[in-house]
């Protein structure tokens, strides 16, 4: 590295050619101490080392599928503590694509890399002397590939020339193992292995999108005739559990609005209830978990799921990609739940975000002992880490807060006393000009 650093600071006096030079000198260097490591001599090591200065840049959905595939190819291997510790990153990870890309950012993806890298980096070295050799070799390998790719961003980010392209993330990918099938291909299906790392071990109910949204004649056909088949199983199946069905087609009316949040409020504490149902949760934090429920859907989207658009409907959406009553994020959720069922189900929606809570609540709030924090405060907490990621579960005690998210947590806590004080049909409050 001492060679490297002589070459970045003649590149300095080079200009952008030498630069390239030293960026593509650098990574030959990386792939010489692979070998030198005894790293395979197939291709995917030199995929892995040099594929960085040339072609285009990988796109944020490319980067956030090889995320993906590789800490579920991580997790495999991994014991407890270091899973958790690599579903905290990869979340927080998540949480990060979005505010990038809410922030118009034209390239989030090397900044993405590196701050990820970071993160991940000691639990996979952590990981190294209990892994079987061949693993062990593996996690090595990769750990040099993006150690070298990672240690070239601070010059070239600041002069314009660092980039990730598509083949150094499937080189990376494939340096541990991952399988033929491409690391880049983004998908939404709902993936119960990924589900599992993060804690989501129940069955999720088959969604039943609204017969009401707005779309083309063809998918309005097939949506409608299988949404049909669903329905009769799903009522089959519960059939003395309450139907919330006719929520799915309603937008209500001024004179509407008190029958319309009675029954939002029932879904609430049924979906809630659900959840407590199958959960390890101790009975005096259970009332606060209900609380906490009714207080994050009215934050969210004062319990609405849907707008009205002309004679059809749509879901309550950000632009950041928040979406329905719990206002779920299509992007950092992906593959745990239906998108279609987080768009068009109201029932679905909230059972999604009373899930969430609940995880956030059990595995974040109360493991970490949030409420023994000076300031600190359980209901407060779990909300941060449902708004910014695991890492933001102290954000509403100072922690990382800026004057934006610190409004935010302050409207939560505001709602919250309301509600605990048995008044969450104060929410109706939002629909009051």
């Amino acid at each position: 590295m001492k060679i490297l650093r002589a070459m970045i600071r003649s590149s300095h006096r080079g200009g952008g050619f030498l630069l390239a030079v030293v960026v593509a000198g650098a990574l030959a260097l990386t792939a010489l101490q692979l070998r030198a490591n005894e790293a395979p001599k197939s291709s995917n090591v030199r995929l892995a080392a040099l594929a960085l200065p040339i072609g285009a840049n990988a796109d944020w959905q490319q980067w956030d599928s090889f995320l993906t595939n590789v800490v579920k190819k991580l997790a495999e291997n991994f014991q407890p503590a270091q899973q958790e510790q690599l579903g905290d990153a990869f979340l927080d990870a998540r949480y990060q694509l979005v505010q990038a890309l809410s922030s118009g950012s034209s390239d989030p993806v090397p900044q993405l890399f590196v701050d990820t890298w970071t993160r991940l980096s000691p639990v996979v070295k952590q990981a190294v002397p209990g892994a079987a050799s061949q693993t062990a070799s593996q996690y090595t390998n990769f750990i040099t590939a993006m150690d070298g790719v990672t240690s070239l961003s601070g010059i070239g980010q600041r002069l314009g020339f660092f980039r990730i392209t598509p083949d150094a993330l499937r080189g990376a990918a494939k340096l541990l193992g991952t399988s033929e099938a491409d690391p880049l291909a983004y998908n939404l299906s709902v993936d119960s292995g990924l589900r599992s790392l993060l804690g989501f071990t129940g069955e999720l109910p088959a969604p039943v999108p609204s017969p009401l949204l707005e779309q083309g004649r063809w998918q309005r056909l097939q949506d409608k005739a299988s949404a049909a088949v669903r329905r009769w199983f799903v009522r089959a199946a519960h059939a003395a559990e309450p139907d919330f069905s006719r929520l799915n087609e309603w937008v209500p009316e001024s004179q509407e609005l008190q029958d319309y949040l009675m029954e939002v409020r029932s879904l609430l504490t049924e979906l809630s209830d659900r959840a407590l149902a199958k959960s390890q949760l101790a009975p005096e934090h259970r009332e606060l978990y209900r609380q906490i429920v009714f207080t994050t859907g009215w934050q969210e989207s004062c319990w609405r799921q849907f707008i009205r658009k002309g004679q059809k409907l749509a879901p309550l959406a950000s632009t950041t990609g928040d979406v329905g009553l719990m206002q779920v994020n299509r992007i950092t959720w992906r593959n745990l739940y239906d998108v279609k069922g987080l768009n068009g189900d109201i029932s679905y929606n909230t059972q999604a975000g009373a899930d969430i809570l609940l995880n956030y609540l059990t595995r974040y709030a109360i493991r970490k002992n949030e409420d023994k924090q000076p300031g600190g405060n359980l209901a407060r907490a779990t909300y941060s880490a449902y708004n910014g990621g695991p890492g933001a579960l102290g954000r509403y005690r100072g922690v990382k807060q800026s004057p934006v998210w610190k409004k935010v947590d302050d409207a939560f806590w505001e709602k919250f006393q309301a509600v605990s004080a048995g008044d969450e049909m104060a929410v109706k409050s939002c629909y009051i000009k």
